[in-house]
């Protein structure tokens, strides 16, 4: 090998080592074995050159996005995020490699079994809602948890790519709680009309058959049946217009608080005889806001329907409660059959429950619903800083 061929070679390999893959090695005349070497890394520095360009492609793209992208090793430790995660959270790379998924998204409990459900089986991908509070910084992200695999499909770890919809979820709050709020009012506009108008015309109408019995055929017991008749079907229609104004919107709801509005329905409740209602309360529970106390009411009367018509419970607890936060919590419990949740068809028997979920996700609440075959049902729900 000729010196020139020897230093040819030397800067060559110098070029490639530093990442310099446009270079070409110059061939001799001779066109020896050394010649045929050099051709051969000029050829391997093609391959690096399109595969640097890919690879520089991708990363351009990777720290593009405005998603959050998070890789992860097979044992759910970060080995890689993307610009936007460290622009959002204002951490540096070298600041969470190494640690594990749960240091950024928090909350173990709810989300590490929801990562495990891809993890061995032969789901590739899977999407799911979490809170996102990392270094001060509250998102509420979308998911999407999917597996790494290589050209012979074995496993690599998993790619995290995690959309910010925090905003979304403010919005579609406030159009539910305008839904709300305007099923609410249509609901009290439709118990003052029926109230002021039905009501007071069915009342006028018992003032007329009353004076009826009075300048009447007294001796006549047909007339006299026909008119006692006639008052008892005035007094139930009465009743009934009262129970569906109350129902519609309670009006010591609006006079006073949930407080007096919940112990006066159980009172009801209780005058029936068909289960036994218990209710009990702590704290402050004056000046709340209005449109979450019908929403609070709504959810117990469902409850309790569902707790009549389907539990075979003999007793009924309500607990309702004002911390020192100013947070609202309620818990309400049968001792009846119970139900197994997963069993539940959404168009069917899940529908109350999406009910259930949507009003209190529209106002920022928290609930719980928990029930077992046999072992009866119980709710809870926490509305926050509801003064």
């Amino acid at each position: 090998m000729l010196k020139s061929q020897e230093e040819e070679l030397s800067n060559l390999l110098i070029e490639y080592a530093a990442g310099n893959y446009t270079v070409k090695g110059k061939l001799s005349e001779k066109q020896d074995e050394v010649d045929m070497i050099i051709q051969g890394i000029n050829m391997l520095g093609e391959e690096l050159m399109a595969t640097n360009v890919s690879k520089d492609y991708f990363f351009s793209i990777y720290n593009a996005v405005t998603d959050l992208i998070i890789i992860l090793d097979n044992n759910q430790n970060i080995s890689d995020i993307n610009s936007s995660v460290c622009s959002l959270f204002n951490i540096e790379l070298n600041e969470v490699i190494g640690k594990s998924i749960y240091h950024i998204i928090g909350d173990k409990k709810s989300t590490f079994s929801k990562f495990e459900r891809i993890k061995d089986s032969s789901i590739n991908s899977y999407t799911f809602e979490a809170e996102i509070d990392y270094n001060n910084i509250k998102i509420i992200g979308l998911l999407t948890s999917s597996k790494i695999i290589d050209r012979v499909n074995n496993k690599q770890g998993f790619l995290i790519k995690i959309k910010d919809i925090t905003q979304a979820k403010k919005t579609e709050q406030k159009i539910i709680q305008t839904i709300v709020r305007t099923e609410q009012n249509e609901q009290k506009r439709m118990a003052d009309d029926l109230h002021d108008s039905l009501a007071q015309e069915v009342a006028m109408a018992k003032l007329m058959v009353t004076n009826l019995e009075v300048y009447g055929e007294k001796n006549d017991q047909n007339f006299n049946k026909l008119i006692q008749t006639s008052k008892h079907i005035l007094d139930e229609a009465i009743t009934h217009i009262r129970e569906i104004c109350y129902n519609l919107m309670p009006s010591v709801l609006i006079k006073g608080n949930i407080e007096i509005a919940l112990s006066e329905f159980v009172k009801k409740l209780n005058s029936q005889n068909i289960i036994r209602f218990h209710y009990k309360s702590e704290g402050n529970f004056d000046n709340l806001n209005s449109e979450i106390e019908i929403v609070i009411f709504r959810i117990v009367q469902e409850f309790i329907n569902n707790s009549i018509k389907h539990s075979k419970a003999k007793n009924v607890t309500i607990v309702t409660k004002i911390n020192g936060d100013n947070n609202f919590f309620i818990e309400l419990k049968d001792d009846g059959v119970g139900f197994n949740l997963k069993k539940l068809k959404p168009n069917t028997d899940g529908r109350g429950i999406n009910n259930l979920k949507t009003k209190v996700n529209a106002f920022e609440g928290e609930y719980s619903l928990t029930s077992k075959e046999n072992e009866g049902t119980r709710l809870k729900i926490t509305f926050p800083k509801i003064n």
